[in-house]
C-alpha cells in the first residue's frame, strides 16, 4: 500500500510530539510526519508539504484564536484539521472555528495506547485513499439526489429502536432518502443496520463520510461519530466525525438537523421519536423554523416522553401523533 497519509503535528510539547511520530511509524499507510510550534509555522509546511491531517494539541501553549484557524482552514480545506486534549472540554472555544473534530489523549501515554489512539483518527477518514483524500462513493453521484429532493431526518433514543422498526416497516421502497440519529452505544449501530436491512425493502447501512444520499436508502449515524448533512456541486452527501458529545450523547441529532435546516430548508421533514433528554428538540425548531415539515411521537404511544416533549415545548412540532401513524403522515407530506 503506497504511503498516503501526511501528518502535521502542531504542539510545543516535545514528548508529546516524538510519542505520536513513534505511534505513527507502526502505520504502513503513514508517509510524512512532521511537527512545529505553532498553526503560524504550520502554515509553512502545509505550503511545501500537502499534508492530509493536522493534528493540534490543545493543552499546550500553540492554540490560535477560533478566528485564526477559521481563515486557515478556508485556505486549506483539504487538509482534516484534528484536535487533542486530555479533556474534551478544552476545545469548546475552538468549535467556533467550525472544528467537529476531537479525538482524546489516552489518560496513560504508553505506545500500546498511542498506537490506538491513532488508529482512531485515522479511521475517522474511512481509510485515507490513495492521494490522501476522504473514500468517496462516487458510483452513486449520478443517482443522489439534490437541495430541491425532499429528504427524511429521524431521531431516537430510549425505545427506539422498536419505534424505528414500525415506521420504516411501513414506508415503501421508493421512499425518498432518510438519515437517522438513534442514540446506541459504539459498534451497535453497524449491528443495527444490517439486522434491518434484511428485514426491509430499504437499503439500509451505517454511514461512513462521503455516502450520497440516494432514493430508498437509509443511513444511520454510526455510534460514536456525530453526522451532518453536506451539499457536494448540488448533491447530497454526509459527513461522520469525531467531536464533543452534546447533551452526553454522540451522535447528536441536534447537529444532524442544523445541518438540514441549513441546507433543504422546506425540501425536508423532520421526524422525533421516544428518547430521554433534550436531544433533537433544538435542531427541530431550526428546521420547523427554515420551512421543513415536523412530526413528534405522542406521548401515548412513546416508551419515554422526553426528547418529543421537549421539542413540542419548543413549539417545534407541526404534527404530533401517535407511532402507528407517522409513516403514513410523511408518505402524504412527500
Amino acid at each position: 500500500m503506497p504511503n498516503s497519509s501526511r501528518f502535521i503535528i502542531v504542539s510545543k510539547d516535545a514528548v508529546f510530539c516524538e510519542g505520536i511520530k513513534d505511534g505513527l511509524k507502526t502505520f504502513p499507510s503513514v508517509g510524512m510526519v512532521v511537527s512545529v510550534g505553532t498553526p503560524e509555522e504550520a502554515e509553512n509546511k502545509i505550503v511545501r508539504t500537502a499534508p492530509t491531517i493536522m493534528l493540534i494539541d490543545v493543552d499546550s501553549s500553540s492554540v490560535p484564536d477560533p478566528s485564526m484557524l477559521t481563515k486557515l482552514m478556508a485556505r486549506y480545506n483539504n487538509v482534516l484539521v484534528v484536535l487533542t486534549a486530555r479533556v474534551q472540554s478544552s476545545v469548546r472555544r475552538l468549535t467556533m472555528a467550525g472544528i467537529r473534530d476531537f479525538s482524546q489523549k489516552p489518560a496513560i501515554f504508553n505506545k500500546p495506547n498511542i498506537e490506538r489512539y491513532l488508529k482512531m483518527i485515522i479511521d475517522r477518514m474511512g481509510g485515507i485513499a490513495a492521494g490522501g483524500s476522504v473514500v468517496v462513493d462516487y458510483k452513486n453521484i449520478a443517482k443522489s439526489v439534490g437541495v430541491n429532493d425532499k429528504i427524511i431526518v429521524i431521531a431516537s433514543s430510549t425505545g427506539g429502536v422498536e419505534a424505528v422498526e414500525k415506521v420504516i416497516a411501513r414506508l415503501p421502497a421508493t421512499v425518498p432518502p432518510i438519515l437517522l440519529v438513534q442514540h446506541m452505544p459504539s459498534g451497535f449501530t453497524k449491528l443495527f443496520a444490517s439486522r434491518l436491512n434484511g428485514l426491509f425493502p430499504l437499503n439500509i447501512k451505517e454511514a461512513q463520510t462521503g455516502d450520497y444520499l440516494l432514493q430508498g436508502q437509509m443511513l444511520i449515524a454510526p455510534a460514536g461519530n456525530h453526522m451532518r448533512l453536506v451539499q457536494k456541486q448540488g448533491k447530497l452527501a454526509v459527513d461522520c466525525f469525531l467531536g464533543p458529545k452534546m447533551h452526553g450523547v454522540i451522535p447528536a441529532a441536534d447537529i444532524l438537523f442544523e445541518s438540514v435546516a441549513n441546507i433543504q430548508k422546506k425540501n425536508a421533514i423532520g421526524v422525533i421519536l421516544t428518547g430521554m433528554g433534550a436531544d433533537g428538540g433544538r435542531g427541530l425548531m431550526l428546521m420547523h423554523n427554515s420551512g421543513a415539515k415536523t412530526i413528534g411521537q405522542n406521548q401515548e404511544s412513546c416508551v419515554v416522553y422526553g426528547m418529543p416533549k421537549v421539542a413540542r415545548d419548543l413549539g417545534a412540532v407541526d404534527f404530533e401523533i401517535h407511532l402507528e401513524n407517522i409513516a403514513a403522515k410523511i408518505m402524504s407530506l412527500v
